[in-house]
């Protein structure tokens, strides 16, 4: 028997495969009963009651926090894009996932993309992860969602600065943080790596800071051992730095920099150097635009070592790569002018040697 009284206002239902549960009526017992049964019968052809797009959204949010990812717990960076790239569809959560359309999410696409086309990339393809996970867990979901192009944008190309322009960058920051710059420029930290640095990962003496796991995109700890010159910055940092805080790049209260709070002072700086212009908006207000972003320091600082003549797989030990330097020449290394103008000069020393040679053996004979 599949329901079975257990006490006063306890109603038992066991369908195998399924573990017994406990109802106050046995009404509800028998709705239970019915709605195990009938997934036994029906199997993958089986389909759930409808939820509606924000339950399955914030059901799917809430797993993936708990069981992570392929490469174990997400970080909170990653927890906030997820819940980041969820917001635009807040306007839909009130609809039943059988009645949500392909033409209702494309449009939403479609007008996402011509404002913020990565964003919109990057939401669609959490939509469809969300949707299969609904398919998969019994609900009925339009198939022709999942046949949406995705969003095509050209990412980004990174700039690779020369020393002076770092160095100009930095110069008009507030002393507290001026070096903050030119340290990612020849390093290559992260911008989280940098504003999250304490004093027990710096080892001044023996040239050499530490990354953990959990601050490591690469989700892996790393030393970075640091060039003379680095390690000097790091002297001058800790100097400057507001006092009783354990932090090396702090802000002004002795706390971890925000992306906006350090926006502050960064756009200012960029403007200063010449990497930044203003533009104005339909009410008239000014407003500064980069034209160079932090973490294209990261850049620089691969274009310099490898300008220094690093190998790739040594500078992608130094930085975190894990692919033994194969992303360094497929988007990191750049080209500064002044090193094609002195490969010129090597050119023009190679043809001026075999003039003179020439010129020499014509003599000769």
């Amino acid at each position: 028997m599949a329901i079975r009284k257990r006490g006063r206002g306890r109603w038992q239902v066991r369908v195998r495969p399924f573990p017994e549960m406990t109802v106050p009526t046995r009404a509800a017992a028998e709705t239970i009963e019915l709605d195990l049964k009938l997934r036994v019968k029906l199997g993958h052809l089986y389909r759930e009651k409808p939820v509606s797009l924000g339950q399955e959204l914030d059901g799917y949010l809430a797993r993936k926090v708990a069981m992570g990812g392929r490469r174990g717990q997400l970080r909170p960076k990653s927890i906030a894009f997820l819940h980041q790239s969820a917001k635009p569809w807040e306007p839909l959560r009130k609809v039943l996932i059988p009645n949500l359309r392909r033409a209702i999410v494309e449009d939403c696409v479609a007008a996402r993309a011509a404002v913020a086309p990565v964003a919109a990339a990057n939401e669609l393809e959490l939509l469809k992860a969300c949707l299969r996970a609904a398919a998969s867990r019994g609900q009925a979901v339009d198939p022709g969602i999942f046949e949406i192009a995705p969003v095509r944008h050209e990412p980004a190309e990174g700039v690779a600065l020369e020393l002076a322009q770092v160095h100009a960058i930095g110069s008009t920051m507030p002393e507290r943080i001026k070096r903050l710059v030119p340290f990612c420029g020849t390093v290559g930290l992260r911008f989280s790596e940098a504003v999250t640095l304490t004093d027990d990962r710096v080892d001044l003496e023996a040239g050499e800071i530490f990354i953990p796991h959990d601050l490591n995109k690469g989700r892996r700890a790393k030393g970075v051992p640091l060039a003379r010159f680095e390690v000097q910055l790091l002297r001058e940092q800790l100097l400057a730095r507001p006092c009783g805080t354990l932090l090396v790049f702090p802000n002004e209260k002795g706390g971890v920099y925000s992306k906006s709070g350090f926006r502050a002072i960064w756009l200012p700086a960029l403007f200063a150097a010449g990497l930044a212009h203003k533009e104005t908006n339909a009410n008239g207000r000014s407003s500064i635009v980069a034209d160079f972003r932090f973490h294209w320091l990261r850049h620089t600082a691969i274009s310099l070592m490898a300008r220094a003549g690093m190998k790739p797989e040594l500078i992608a030990e130094r930085v975190g790569h894990r692919d033994g330097g194969g992303l360094i020449y497929r988007r990191y290394r750049h080209l500064f002018p002044s090193e094609v103008r002195a490969a010129v000069g090597l050119l023009d020393a190679l043809v001026s040697e075999a003039n003179v040679r020439g010129a020499a053996e014509g003599s000769g004979q």
